[in-house]
Parts: structure tokens; C-alpha cells; sequence
């Protein structure tokens, strides 16, 4: 009955089944190793976030060629002591906000003891062309508190644009934007308070980290549920040939019956 098993068109089916069934195994695994590191990745930002505040100064490497932050910094929350360098803001184009095109607002901090740290006071809708910038409040003058999030910056891996328009970056890269001894080069920070108020109403704070597992649980069970399908679907693909093999050789019987 099942001797059509045997035949090319089967034998390329069944070994086809055979190559996609583990496939589909492998991305399940794959899925659920990318949930694993997702949870690892979660606790480590709510284990920096639930940390009380700290000065940025108690996080600075010793020891390094540029003056940079620990390993250990990204994620928390950190305060800051400084005057605003308004003249050496930026803004950082192509960063979205619910859907909605904008940009970076970065301005570099000088603290109390010279350090300069990169702020992002948050985000801003774009102007109404590309070539043109948002007008934006002025800034507080004096001493400023800031209370933010710590941000590693990733480097550059190709040359920086060159025909941006005037203030405008296409990333964080704190050495492009004030290049010296003083500023801090690997990390910026994500502001979340300022004591004078420093973001006024065209600018948005940037959302908290969000900590969630995504979508690699669903898409696991996903493809563990191709796998019974294609093994379902072999069954029943079988099933109906050897009901049409036996329908054929029934009727064959019946002919050579009748003759």
C-alpha cells in the first residue's frame, strides 16, 4: 500500500521534510537563546536604574588614555553640577519619537571641576525642511543640577557626513562635538531632571528603557509549531495517497472484474 513512498517524487518530499523539520528546530533554539539574553539584558538596566544616584566624578576610569567611564556606568543614574555650553550644542538628526521624525537635543555640560559631559536633554520635532533646524529656547544660565542616565556611545565605524547643515551631527560622538582632554568620550547622559528646568516645551523627554521580553517567546513557539505542522502535513499528505492509491486499485479490480 505504502509502496509509493518509494517513488522519486516521494522520496524528494520526505527527505525535504527531514532537512526542514530540524531547520525549524534550530530557529526555535534560537529564538529562545535571543529570550535568554533579552531577560540577562533586562535585569542588568533594572539593576543600574534601581541603584541610588551617584556623581558622574565617582564613575570616571582611571587610568585610560581619554577620559571615560567605567564599564560598569551604562544604565545608571548619575548627578551632574555644571553651566551649560550652549555654543557648542548640537542636534543629532534621524531620531524618532513615537513615530514621528525629530532630533537629539545635545548640550555639553562643564562640571564644577572641568569635566565636560554630553547631555541629551531630549527630542525635538524637525524643522520644516532637512536643511533647517528647529528653533529652540534659550537655556538657564548659572549653576545647573542635572539628574540622568548614563548612555554608552558607539563609536564611529565610518567617516562623519560632511554636508550636514550647520549644528547638526549624524550621532553622539562627544570628542567631534568638543574635542578635549576634558571630555568624557565613551558615554553620555540621557537627562531625566535639571533644577533650573532645562527642557522647555518644544522638547520631549526621552522615554525610560524599555524592559520587556519582545517577541522572541511567540516567535519560538512559532516555529516549534512548523515543525508538528510539517510533520502533520507529511501524515496527511500520506494518508490521502494511499486512500487514492487504494480508491485506484479497487477500481482496477473492479474493471478486470467486469471483463
Amino acid at each position: 500500500m505504502f509502496r509509493f513512498l518509494l517513488t522519486p517524487r516521494w522520496i524528494a518530499l520526505t527527505i525535504a521534510c527531514i532537512f526542514i523539520i530540524p531547520s525549524f528546530q534550530a530557529l526555535a533554539e534560537w529564538q529562545w537563546r535571543r529570550l535568554d539574553q533579552r531577560h540577562e539584558y533586562n535585569q542588568a538596566i533594572q539593576a543600574q536604574i534601581s541603584k541610588d544616584p551617584i556623581a558622574i566624578s565617582e564613575l570616571i576610569q582611571s587610568g585610560s588614555d581619554s577620559l571615560a567611564l567605567t564599564g560598569q556606568s551604562t544604565w545608571r543614574t548619575v548627578e551632574l553640577t555644571g553651566t551649560w555650553d550652549t555654543q557648542a550644542q548640537v542636534l543629532v538628526r534621524k531620531q524618532s519619537l513615537e513615530s514621528n521624525s525629530g532630533l537629539w537635543v545635545i548640550t555639553p555640560l562643564l562640571l564644577t571641576d572641568g569635566t565636560i559631559v554630553m547631555v541629551n536633554r531630549g527630542w525635538t520635532p524637525s524643522a520644516n525642511s532637512a536643511t533647517e533646524s528647529p528653533v529652540l529656547a534659550a537655556l538657564p544660565t548659572g549653576v545647573i543640577e542635572v539628574l540622568g542616565r548614563v548612555r554608552a556611545v558607539t563609536p564611529r565605524t565610518k567617516p562623519a557626513p560632511t554636508d550636514l547643515p550647520l549644528g547638526q551631527v549624524d550621532r553622539i560622538i562627544p570628542l567631534e562635538i568638543v574635542e578635549s582632554e576634558s571630555t568624557i568620550s565613551n558615554s553620555y547622559v540621557e537627562m531625566t531632571a535639571s533644577r533650573p528646568e532645562s527642557r522647555s516645551a518644544e522638547i520631549r523627554e526621552l522615554p525610560a528603557p524599555e524592559v520587556t521580553e519582545g517577541n522572541h517567546r511567540s516567535y519560538a513557539i512559532q516555529w516549534i509549531f512548523f515543525e508538528f505542522l510539517t510533520v502533520i502535513g507529511w501524515l496527511v499528505l500520506v494518508r490521502n495517497e494511499a486512500i487514492e492509491q487504494r480508491k485506484n486499485n479497487q477500481a482496477s479490480k473492479e474493471v478486470a472484474s467486469t471483463n
